[in-house]
């Protein structure tokens, strides 16, 4: 009996919180990795743009995409037009959109012998259940001048 009565005092105090707790803190929470993968995408589909891949600019959208980029993705205006020529094409903003994430970025855009045009565009993208894909493409807008790529914050 006074081995039960001397545990259950030991106990007494931990009571309502792990001994886990004490020595390790609360449970770390989860990192959202929602922006990076989305940013990661919509880089991947710059590059496809920037190499005129459409094959591998298709892949990274979502299937419900597929018909209107066949019809689009080359012809005039369209992201993969032989005549045009993307360049310097960079990612300038990442925010969270209802269910996605709102990617904006930037690139150079130069028509088959005229003068390069700088232009945003903002993609929507989001995680389905066959993984990342773009949802979304807002109308390409000119930009007054091309924005410069942000510095990459030092590590502490």
């Amino acid at each position: 009996m006074a081995v039960a009565t001397l545990a259950v005092a030991l106990a007494a105090p931990l009571a309502g919180c792990s001994i886990t707790e004490k020595i390790v803190g609360a449970e770390p929470k989860p990192v959202d990795e929602s922006p990076q993968k989305a940013r990661a995408h919509v880089e991947a589909y710059l590059a496809a743009m920037t190499k005129r891949d459409a094959t591998a600019g298709r892949k990274l959208l979502c299937p419900t995409l597929a018909g209107t980029f066949d019809k689009n993705a080359k012809g005039e205006g369209g992201d993969f037009n032989p005549k045009t020529t993307v360049s310097g094409a960079l990612v300038t903003d990442v925010r969270a959109d209802g269910d996605g994430q709102k990617v904006t970025a930037a690139m150079l855009v130069t028509p088959s012998g005229g003068k390069p045009t700088p232009v945003g565009v903002a993609f929507l993208v989001t995680n389905i259940d066959t993984g990342w894909c773009i949802a979304g493409e807002d109308a390409a807008v000119v930009l007054p001048s091309m924005p410069t790529p942000a510095s990459p914050t030092p590590s502490q």
